[in-house]
């Protein structure tokens, strides 16, 4: 699985399904209710990532599925990989 994950983020790909422009959004698995809590991101023409977290004075959740209760796994599992996205950038460029 790593390997498949270093894979993708060691390449530039473009998924034919996303507009850019649109900012694609997700409410959080800890809401309470509030669905104004979400994490977003916009993929800019020339292909650059925008990402907004719109809860003020709160982090999101995303929960593990099944044990957890997460609605969100799919989103969950990109945030891990954006991790280790971060954590590879981190160690090759720190700053």
């Amino acid at each position: 699985m790593t390997e498949r994950v270093h894979e993708l983020l060691n390449t530039y790909w473009w998924l034919p399904e996303l507009e850019a422009g649109t900012r694609y959004a997700r409410t959080h698995d800890d809401c309470d209710g509030d669905r104004s809590q979400k994490l977003s991101v916009v993929i800019g023409e020339d292909g650059d990532a925008w990402v907004a977290a719109d809860a003020p004075d709160r982090t999101l959740r995303f929960r593990m599925p099944i044990i957890g209760g997460g609605a969100s796994p799919r989103v969950r599992n990109a945030l891990v990989i954006l991790a280790e996205a971060i954590r590879l950038d981190n160690e090759e460029h720190p700053l």
